[in-house]
């Protein structure tokens, strides 16, 4: 769902101010409790924080609190460094196709079956490593790090590289120079269609020898799998269907930049209603919600926060790195109705999702978006 910010602040630009006026002689008694330092909020799993898995565990897709600190206590004993110095950045839930976990080690066998587990790329800031595990992280192996593309795997090819980062960029709507090649296997796929066929679609049943590649991007990653050239290739919708991409939001859809007095703002429109909210967020605490095409102001709300709460708010969009979704919206599912589309905006960017997807967002995003919900409700 669309929405024409523009079209409509110039109107509501009036009763914003209208508003900061009259709070000038209102005394409006309403206090929030203190937002909790971020780092116990912060999405990306660490040893320490992996408590967040917990919570979350109940869900299928949930990272299991004991393969998190498995892979973390192996990768920290390898490199010699602390393990608060490296954060789980994603992970999925993967079949391998045997007991090796699809990483033999040179004349070992390995038993042909299924094995439940999990893909996870862990990051200490400079450089992303591979594992993969099986369900509760006894059997886990290193796949690769994040080495020059010389360095990757079999020397991946320039032209199947240069294939994968231009699908990804068409894809994600970013730049190629935004986007780094995190691993890349050679693979014998059974079929012409590369294990990835389409329903109803015919494939010819040969082997064909190719790459499987991981390309990572802002707080997500996808994967293809390609020929031995690049001159065929596929995105694994599976591999990535834990991932939401991101596509990038249109000039002309933009909200106006904030006004220096502002800290954040959010547009909330759609649902079963359809009506439009602006709620803003001034650096001495005042919070303003207005519904937009409201002639009498009806449903106006005024409320005061600390300028402490604001001051830890700022830090949180800081630390959760909310600049880094500038002018990204991640969209609804195909299909889905009657759902809220929210547009966030701070002072260096602004960013969109809907409801409906909150839960599939990059993990430093849903932490903003949950500290700014703590504020807007209040507790």
């Amino acid at each position: 769902m669309k929405i024409m910010l523009k079209t409509y602040f110039n109107t509501n630009q009036g009763r914003i101010f209208t508003a900061l006026i009259l709070t000038g002689i209102l005394s409006v008694a309403s206090g929030l409790t203190l937002i909790k330092d971020a780092t116990g909020a912060s999405t990306n799993l660490s040893l320490e924080t992996s408590n967040e898995v917990i919570k979350e565990n109940l869900k299928s897709n949930r990272l299991p609190r004991p393969v998190a600190n498995a892979v973390l206590q192996d990768l920290a004993r390898r490199q010699g460094i602390l393990t608060r110095q490296l954060q789980i950045i994603d992970y999925h839930q993967q079949n391998w196709r045997n007991g090796c976990l699809e990483l033999p080690q040179p004349d070992e066998l390995c038993t042909e079956a299924l094995v439940p587990g999990w893909r996870i790329v862990v990051s200490n800031g400079k450089e992303n490593w591979i594992y993969h595990t099986n369900n509760n992280g006894r059997s886990l192996r290193l796949a690769s790090a994040n080495t020059p593309s010389d360095n990757l795997p079999g020397k991946l090819p320039a032209s199947v590289k240069n294939a994968v980062l231009q699908a990804a960029s068409r894809r994600l709507q970013q730049p190629i120079s935004q986007l780094t090649i995190i691993e890349a296997q050679q693979q014998t796929w059974r079929d012409s269609c590369l294990e990835l066929a389409s329903a109803d679609e015919f494939c010819t049943q040969a082997l064909v020898s190719g790459w499987r590649v991981v390309v990572g991007a802002v707080d997500q990653t996808l994967v293809y799998h390609t020929n031995q050239t690049g001159s065929a290739l596929r995105l694994n919708q599976k591999a990535n269907e834990n991932t939401l991409a991101p596509v990038q939001i249109p000039v002309s859809e933009l909200p106006p930049p904030l006004d220096r007095d502002i800290v954040f703002r959010q547009i909330s429109s759609g649902g079963f209603t359809g009506r439009t909210y602006e709620t803003v967020l001034l650096k001495d605490g005042r919070l303003i919600r207005v519904r937009i095409g409201d002639a009498n102001d009806s449903e106006r709300s005024i409320r005061r926060v600390s300028v402490q709460q604001v001051q830890q708010f700022v830090r949180l969009l800081q630390r959760s790195r909310f600049s880094k979704f500038q002018n990204l919206s991640y969209p609804a599912p195909s299909g889905a109705a009657d759902y809220i589309t929210y547009t966030l905006t701070s002072q260096e960017g602004t960013v969109q999702y809907n409801d409906i997807s909150q839960n599939n967002l990059p993990k430093n995003l849903q932490t903003a978006v949950k500290a700014w919900n703590q504020i807007v409700a209040g507790g």
